[in-house]
């Protein structure tokens, strides 16, 4: 049974709305320039209908190249954040950073994750993480919490987290990247990255039409 602070915790893990992300907020920017570009191309006076045309295609053919890049760099920094966050959630580093016989370190990490991996249910990992900590051996408490995550056994996870508020935090942030990467709403958040609307001018037309009118020697080559 976790413990009242673990379920607390577990609680807020599931109900947190994730705050935007660099590339959200970047992707809102853009498409607020792009709004304003619309309308002072639309604004101005004097200008032949199928200039204004080429030149809204322009601004739509710039956006949405720039808002591809946005979209892509959130990918690859969700990468290696996420990865960054499991080296120092799971791995050892610190520990070996402060080990006079490195051997002897190596050991008993492999020793505690060959423990961890014979834990087959919740309940059993729950109480060897319990002793674990009673123990103070926190190389065997890590491995557990680790063999619990993949395991997906969340209450053993939250008990492990619950002292570990540092730890806590970089769970979060792992926790809602792996949310964008595979849930629902954070796939369709990150395409939402790249959405552009087209402008009622370029209605009908498809993306590489739009990219003729707009730079006619590119898309000759």
């Amino acid at each position: 049974m976790p413990s009242k602070l673990a379920q607390q915790m577990n609680a807020l893990v599931r109900s947190r709305r994730p705050e935007p992300t660099t590339g959200q907020q970047k992707a809102d920017e853009i498409r607020g320039y792009y709004k304003q570009g619309l309308q002072q191309i639309r604004g101005t006076r004097n200008m032949h209908p199928d200039r204004r045309r080429i030149e809204i295609a322009q601004l739509y053919a710039t956006t949405r190249d720039a808002l591809a890049k946005v979209k892509a760099a959130q990918v690859q920094d969700d990468r290696d954040t996420f990865a960054k966050l499991d080296r120092k959630l799971w791995g050892y580093d610190d520990v070996r950073a402060g080990a006079a016989d490195r051997a002897t370190v190596d050991a008993t990490i492999r020793d505690a994750q060959d423990r961890a991996a014979k834990l087959t249910k919740a309940d059993q990992a729950a109480r060897a993480l319990a002793e674990a900590e009673q123990a103070g051996d926190t190389v065997l408490a890590r491995a557990i919490a680790k063999r619990a995550d993949d395991q997906d056994w969340g209450d053993v996870v939250a008990d492990y987290l619950a002292s570990r508020p540092a730890a806590a935090e970089l769970y979060q942030q792992a926790g809602d990247i792996y949310h964008r990467q595979t849930s629902p709403q954070g796939v369709m958040a990150l395409q939402h990255i790249a959405a552009l609307g087209k402008p009622e001018e370029l209605r009908g037309l498809h993306d590489q039409d739009i990219q003729a009118m707009a730079d006619p020697q590119d898309s000759a080559a």
